[in-house]
């Protein structure tokens, strides 16, 4: 065989598996385009979730420290959402509270959300965001979170009072320092105690704001949507 004979064979081999190449690179490039193509359909036919306090939005997300008994260690909010929880299924609720250290109402709300954990802290995590707010008189700081929190002598609670003499029993959850309210803004709020209930899925399901008019208190809220009653 001529060397021009074994080149020209060797081209006429060649040349299939050049097409083959093209094939399979054109279908690979037809596949990602409707893939593509799928994905932004999705993106864009699926629901897009308001960021806010108010009830069916999506609470506003914060990260800070928090005191928890032992050490203060970072804390996010949205570490606690589960995302692919349905209604009626399983997964804790959230109740966030705002409460500053040295308001009387605040301290008055101690027993009250004592009682709360004690019925529903099976099923609900509770998270008490501690701010200062912009009062004379209102100054606190990380010991009096962590004494307001475990009820333990402090001087300063309520303004003038013992954190020991608190009402109700040491709370056992999460306490967050907010002190310089980098929170507030983004959470609306009004003044303390501010208490709001979120879904297992991190949607606002109860904010009290909203139910000035009806007289509904979070106990009731509480009861209404994570016991069903």
């Amino acid at each position: 065989m001529s060397r021009v004979q074994s080149m020209a064979r060797r081209r006429r081999t060649a040349g299939p598996k050049g097409r083959d190449d093209e094939v399979r690179l054109t279908a690979a490039l037809v596949t990602f385009a409707l893939t593509s193509m799928i994905l932004m359909a999705v993106m864009l036919l699926a629901p897009v979730v308001k960021v806010g306090p108010s009830e069916g939005e999506l609470a506003p997300d914060f990260s800070a420290q928090s005191y928890s008994g032992g050490a203060w260690v970072n804390f996010r909010l949205s570490d606690l959402f589960n995302k692919s929880w349905e209604p009626g299924g399983d997964g804790d609720w959230i109740v966030v509270q705002y409460i500053d250290t040295d308001c009387p109402y605040c301290w008055s709300e101690g027993e009250l959300m004592s009682q709360l954990y004690s019925q529903w802290g099976d099923e609900v995590t509770f998270v008490t965001v501690v701010v200062e707010l912009g009062i004379q008189g209102h100054e606190s700081n990380r010991e009096e979170i962590e004494a307001f929190r475990d009820k333990t002598p402090y001087d300063g609670c309520k303004t003038n009072s013992d954190c020991v003499d608190r009402p109700g029993d040491p709370h056992p959850w999460v306490y967050v320092d907010d002190l310089n309210e980098k929170t507030t803004g983004d959470w609306e709020i009004p003044g303390t105690p501010f208490t709001a209930l979120l879904q297992p899925d991190g949607i606002v399901a109860w904010n009290p704001l909203q139910h000035e008019n009806d007289g509904e208190g979070i106990e009731t809220a509480i009861s209404r949507l994570v016991g069903g009653a």
